[in-house]
């Protein structure tokens, strides 16, 4: 799905000298790479941001901030990766599953209200595949109740329409948390997370738990976590900030093509890709039971594709515990469907067109 080294070639020096300046450094806790790209993540969301060590992290520590624990209520998608709802568990909360919108693939407004109790103390509002979810619209289906925006999968995502125009994913909830893993839209070489808040008071509760629950050395005020941005990740992390918008406009004109030759094939719908979308996957939907056959063919053709998500969280293992309140068949519906295909900046024409070429190939 990701060719890594074809991908950093362009700035191969960049990388190089900037990994460099921290092994020479002599600090490899926090020190000026962390300060550094902190700033300028901050700068460019145009929000404050701390970074930690991971996406799951910056989840956790962002429900700890809002105090959420036992008794509580938070609403999360059943469409979607694990760490969603996991965290809510790990604090001894109750997670309450809402569906997703089959087109959007994004929380389904419509339930909101239905599922509000007054245990229900957050939201986390998922940002799948690279889009805005709406979420101008759940703070008024759910009035006065914190909304966690989860943008791992949608850094740089804008909305172009709405009370939110110009504002970036993640920056517009109670707290907003972002994943840096390797395959993700700014992706490191490791582990990596943010947290973003316009709420300083929330944010410096964010950040004081992520250090054991400290404002100073060896003063702890509260329960906390060790959750940091490493250095090395922070400044390979710079590195591929400035080239971002870059890489984003390639995947644009990929998934385009995808689209000129993939829209009205039968038993195929194509994403609806709006403004603002930076197209973290390209997920196509597979009628009539063939998304399986399909996932084969393209593997023995040498293509690789990934389904994002096999089964809702409701129906895992770990989460059955937690028994669904509404109809969530959208989500179970989509995970027979969904198939996630290549499209990432150092992709050559040649090779996009053979991913089209097979799947015409296969359905005809």
């Amino acid at each position: 799905m990701l060719d890594f080294q074809r991908i950093h070639r362009p700035y191969q020096e960049e990388l190089s000298a900037a990994l460099e300046r921290v092994m020479h450094s002599g600090q490899y806790i926090g020190g000026p790479e962390s300060a550094t790209f902190e700033a300028d993540l901050s700068n460019y969301l145009g929000a404050q941001t701390i970074g930690v060590a991971n996406g799951t992290d910056a989840l956790q520590i962002a429900l700890m901030a809002l105090g959420i624990g036992p008794g509580d209520e938070v609403i999360v998608p059943a469409f979607t990766y694990a760490a969603s709802a996991e965290v809510i568990g790990l604090l001894g909360a109750t997670a309450v599953w809402c569906d997703v919108d089959e087109g959007t693939f994004n929380v389904a407004i419509d339930q909101l209200s239905t599922l509000y109790t007054p245990q229900t103390k957050a939201i986390i509002v998922v940002h799948l595949y690279g889009r805005c979810a709406d979420v101008a619209a759940v703070e008024q289906a759910l009035p006065g109740v914190a909304i966690v925006e989860d943008t791992a999968q949608a850094f740089g995502a804008q909305w172009t329409s709405g009370q939110n125009t110009g504002h970036y994913a993640g920056t517009v909830g109670t707290i907003g948390t972002f994943s840096f893993f390797p395959t993700k839209s700014l992706g490191g070489m490791g582990d990596g997370g943010a947290i973003c808040s316009r709420d300083t008071d929330l944010l410096s509760r964010a950040q004081q738990i992520a250090s054991h629950g400290q404002s100073e050395k060896y003063h702890h005020q509260c329960i906390g976590v060790n959750s940091r941005l490493d250095p090395i990740q922070a400044a390979v992390l710079g590195v591929k900030l400035k080239h971002f918008n870059q890489s984003v406009e390639r995947k644009k004109r990929i998934a385009s093509m995808y689209l000129d030759a993939l829209s009205g094939v039968d038993g195929l719908i194509v994403p609806d890709i709006v403004d603002g979308h930076i197209i973290h996957q390209f997920t196509i939907r597979i009628l009539h039971g063939k998304r399986d056959g399909l996932q084969v063919f393209l593997r023995e053709h040498e293509i690789d594709s990934m389904v994002y998500y096999p089964m809702g969280l409701h129906q895992q293992e770990a989460y059955k515990h937690w028994v669904p309140l509404v109809s969530l068949q959208v989500s179970e519906r989509l995970s027979h469907e969904v198939l996630s295909l290549p499209v990432h900046e150092a992709m050559e024409t040649e090779e996009v067109k053979l991913v089209i070429d097979s799947i015409k190939a296969y359905l005809s």
